[in-house]
């Protein structure tokens, strides 16, 4: 198997300790550790799982390759292929730290995903009413539902503590 990474679609930023990856298709961000991100990195199509064992150096092993293209796969950072698709065999992230121990546990791979608001989502974050919202709330006291009630609109177009300003 020779796994390889998305590269279409997505936006990469590269950070001293760890790799965001935004997938503009599903609105989600991805924050891989370092030993995720040398996986996600050089699986090019190219290499087998034993290069990338070699890549990530002392500590490193066909499990901890496997957790990390696994995480990757549901993340949907691998182009699909058949010998890509989950069987379930893989060992848990909680066995694979009891296999390597504490010391070496710094190895294992980590993929957080967020799911990010679309911009339409993202811009609909503007209140007519703040009644039962926070003070800060971005509002307007302009359409059918001016601001009302526990708090106001502030000349700054934030719901305010019923000061007005």
């Amino acid at each position: 198997m020779r796994p390889e990474t998305r590269r279409s679609g997505l936006v990469v930023r590269e950070l001293p300790d760890e790799v965001v990856v935004y997938d503009l298709e599903q609105h989600r961000a991805h924050c891989l550790n370092r030993t995720a991100a040398l996986v996600f990195k050089n699986a090019d199509g190219t290499r087998t799982r034993a290069d990338l064992v070699r890549l990530l150096g002392p500590g490193a092993t066909d499990a901890v390759v496997a957790l990390a293209l696994e995480e990757l796969q549901a993340a949907g950072l691998l182009v699909p292929s058949p010998e890509s698709q989950p069987r379930g065999e893989g060992m848990s992230r909680r066995e694979l730290a009891r296999r390597v121990g504490l010391a070496a546990a710094i190895v294992l791979p980590a993929v957080i995903t967020m799911v990010a608001p679309t911009p339409a989502e993202a811009s609909a974050s503007c209140t007519n009413n703040c009644a039962g919202r926070p003070v800060g709330t971005l509002c307007s006291s302009f359409g059918a539902n001016p601001c009302t009630d526990t708090c106001t609109c502030s000349s700054g177009g934030c719901c305010s503590d019923g000061g007005g300003a």
